[in-house]
């Protein structure tokens, strides 16, 4: 690779669905967020996710919530197969554990001897896969590289890659401390990145003091993917370095999931939904809870209690639901209640046989005690109420949905 001299180059490290580089690239700019705005970014994310969980456990006196299970991206290709969504600036989050994205890389050099000019170019891929947990202030990340392609045959062994998943620290100053036994950075001819395409990168953070103004114990960073890349040997090519857009994890420290650890680590900025699969025979039995959260959303003006061009949040193409735990002693429950016994009387229940089931939830900001009659109950029979209680508790859990977070309510079948 010594013969000529390079007279231009250029790198390109851009999101492979992407025309070009994305103008929002590596560490923010300006002033560091707030806590607040950094929770508002995850309220106003655009794309969504369902958490797809196995069959819960159901008995003759009861219905329980299905196990947690993690629902990973296993793989590259499992990465691949949504390059739609991975290939995107923001990349591809599955849910709330699993995220990953698919960067495209162009090295090119223009060389000259004497007057006779030429390229020499390499192109590659990078896909991030990103693990987080619900156990752990901890997030893993695996990069791969593949399809390695060089107009030269020796230019696979003289073009190195630096690779760095970077991060940085947006609340509390530790939130992306390095796992020194899984390096952010590493470096490999293409050659050797073409024999061992992979390595991981894991990051932690500790847990802030519990206070009034944190009281979820949340740290954020931000993290992206820093691509460097050098051809050896070559007269006067330098390294040149470009990032990927950045993306965001939000750890937590809390003692109200209880199906789930004190700790977590999440890929926040996605819209959660919870799904009421009532079409699958397990999730029958909240069936007519279902009914009533679906009516709700579609045609409010049919609810109880009955006001004219009234509308109820919590469609996933709608105004989102915020979770109410922290002094929630049943405010809206309250109310729901004075509102079943205004429609149906004082013995609505029947000795217990039916329950006033309200929508929004009574562990939401926009529930019943809000008072501006953006609500509706209905009066279902109890164990279907139940058992819709318990499924919003668990995945509340599973997803790590805090208070004050975001989330939607598709009760389609």
């Amino acid at each position: 690779m010594s013969k000529g001299t390079v007279v231009s180059s250029e790198l390109r490290f851009f999101p492979a669905n992407e025309v070009g580089a994305s103008d929002d690239t590596g560490a923010r700019s300006g002033p560091r967020p707030g806590l607040e705005q950094l929770r508002q970014e995850d309220r106003d994310a655009t794309a969504t996710y369902r958490s797809h969980y196995s069959a819960p456990e159901v008995t003759a006196q009861d219905w329980s919530a299905p196990p947690f299970e993690y629902d990973y991206i296993t793989s590259a290709f499992e990465c691949q197969e949504h390059a739609a969504e991975a290939g995107s600036a923001d990349g591809w989050i599955k849910n709330h554990y699993a995220f990953c994205r698919i960067m495209r890389g162009e090295k090119g050099d223009r060389v000259c001897i004497g007057s006779a000019c030429f390229v020499v170019k390499s192109t590659f891929r990078v896909t991030i896969l990103g693990f987080g947990s619900e156990r752990d202030r901890a997030v893993r990340f695996v990069t791969f590289v593949d399809e390695i392609v060089s107009n030269n045959q020796a230019l696979k062994e003289a073009t190195f890659l630096k690779l760095d998943l970077e991060c940085l620290a947006l609340v509390n100053g530790d939130e992306c401390t390095e796992d020194p036994q899984n390096p952010a950075e590493v470096e490999k001819s293409l050659g050797q990145w073409e024999r061992v395409p992979t390595y991981t990168t894991r990051f932690t953070s500790a847990a802030p003091a519990l206070t009034p103004e944190n009281p979820n114990r949340l740290g954020y960073m931000d993290f992206w993917s820093r691509a460097t890349a050098r051809v050896v040997g070559l007269p006067g090519s330098r390294p040149q370095t470009q990032d990927s857009p950045p993306q965001k994890v939000r750890y937590d420290t809390v003692n109200y999931l209880n199906f789930n650890g004190n700790n977590g680590a999440i890929f926040s900025r996605v819209k959660a939904v919870i799904h009421f699969p009532v079409s699958r025979p397990e999730f029958a039995a909240m069936t007519e809870s279902a009914a009533h959260y679906r009516l709700a959303m579609q045609s409010p003006q049919l609810t109880v209690p009955r006001i004219d061009g009234k509308t109820i949040p919590g469609a996933v193409d709608g105004e989102a639901l915020t979770r109410w735990y922290f002094n929630n002693f049943n405010q809206n429950r309250t109310e729901a209640v004075k509102a079943c016994v205004a429609e149906w009387g004082a013995g609505y229940t029947e000795d217990g046989k039916y329950q006033c089931d309200e929508y929004p939830f009574n562990a939401t900001h926009q529930g019943a005690a809000r008072g501006d009659g953006r609500f509706s109950v209905a009066r279902i029979p109890g164990p279907d109420n139940e058992a819709a209680g318990r499924w919003l508790g668990a995945w509340y859990s599973y997803d790590r949905i805090l208070d004050s977070d975001a989330f939607h309510v598709d009760a389609t079948p």
